[in-house]
């Protein structure tokens, strides 16, 4: 798992006057909402007697208060009040005393937090144009697999894949299982894959009225990756080339921990946009993803490798997408963005709570009470 990155961690509506625990990365935080409505994150350990942060209650200051004795702490992780020296400064009855705090956005419906201490070299929070743009209508859909976080975004990322599991199968051409030609390419951390199959529409429902002849078309089909939000974002023009009716979902995952993954999807048309078809809409989408959950779910080891697999097997074309991935993860680890998770196994042996670094600790070094979880050494 990687810090220095930005996640989705709840949606807007889930965030109401009481906070919310969330886990991600292996680790607990506290997301609350200041009388503003500013949506805030810090790590819901308290660095004093280790309560539950999220148990808490949100004051009229902004602060959030430790259900335990009481000590209040602000959207930056200062301490700004213990109740029962409440005449006297935090800092001089115990010296230090600080909670990691995050970075956080609402976007899209979505509150977005900055997991690490470094947001001045992180991939930006990616832009969702649809969202802005009046012809198209969406739903959504959150769902926890009981999966690594790489096999769940492997479940989705390859063209192989389309035909056996989804049977969605690349017709006019003499191997329909065979990906037709495409263009892949690095940007930044992630990639750009553009493709033109040829295929049909699933029948049933509203869906058949899109094409009268019923025969396979030519479709445009774009697909990006950003490792910002572990972002996959589809976009296929579902009438055929020209056609401008477009099919659109944003898929970010989120690591809980090394096995779980909790998966948010935006599913965008702006085609038969009544609300009445938005039900359809939905299920025709969760019924790919269905079927992804449950291939990523039955994949061992439960936990991906760290890195390309040395033996694995991976063919020059089908996999040139997934090599592409492991090349970009690479690149973070040698950055020094990945947990190390068998030196943290060892670590945890000593009982103490480890902590995703926030930006405070690259301004403050100490102390703090929370050590900061292991990662790999930084080599770039």
């Amino acid at each position: 798992m990687f810090i220095n990155n930005w996640y989705v961690a709840a949606q807007s509506e889930d965030l109401e006057d009481t906070p919310l625990k969330v886990t991600m990365l292996g680790c607990d935080f506290a997301l609350y909402r200041t009388p503003e409505g500013k949506a805030a994150c810090i790590s819901n350990v308290c660095p004093h007697r280790g309560a539950s942060m999220a148990d808490g209650k949100c004051k009229d200051d902004g602060t959030l208060a430790c259900p335990y004795h009481g000590w209040q702490f602000n959207v930056a992780g200062d301490c700004t009040l213990i109740p029962s020296r409440r005449e006297q400064d935090p800092q001089a009855l115990a010296p230090g005393v600080k909670i990691d705090a995050y970075l956080t956005e609402e976007k899209y419906g979505l509150i977005w937090v900055f997991l690490g201490d470094d947001p001045d070299s992180a991939a930006p929070i990616p832009d969702i144009p649809e969202f802005e743009d009046d012809a198209f209508v969406h739903t959504r859909a959150v769902d926890e697999w009981q999966a690594n976080y790489h096999w769940a975004k492997f479940s989705n990322l390859d063209l192989v894949h389309l035909p056996v599991v989804h049977g969605i199968q690349f017709q006019n051409q003499e191997n329909p299982f065979e990906p037709p030609p495409a263009e892949l390419k690095r940007e930044g951390l992630g990639f750009n894959h553009l493709y033109y199959p040829s295929a049909g529409i699933r029948e049933g429902g509203e869906w058949d009225k899109l094409r009268e002849d019923g025969e396979a078309k030519q479709v445009e089909s774009y697909m990006k990756f950003s490792v910002a939000g572990w972002m996959l974002h589809g976009r296929v023009e579902i009438g055929g080339v020209g056609s401008g009716m477009h099919n659109a979902f944003y898929e970010f995952s989120t690591p809980i921990d090394d096995t779980r993954t909790m998966m948010t999807y935006i599913f965008f048309r702006n085609f038969m946009t009544e609300p009445e078809i938005n039900p359809e809409h939905l299920k025709r989408n969760m019924m790919n993803v269905k079927q992804d959950k449950a291939i990523a779910e039955a994949q061992r080891p439960k936990i991906a490798p760290h890195a390309k697999d040395p033996h694995g097997l991976y063919t020059a074309d089908e996999d040139t997408v997934i090599a592409l991935y492991w090349d970009i993860m690479e690149e973070m680890r040698a950055k020094g963005w990945q947990i190390d998770r068998l030196t943290l196994a060892e670590q945890n042996k000593d009982a103490r709570y480890r902590v995703i670094p926030s930006p405070k600790r690259q301004q403050e070094k100490g102390p703090w009470v929370h050590p900061e979880v292991p990662r790999f050494p930084k080599t770039i």
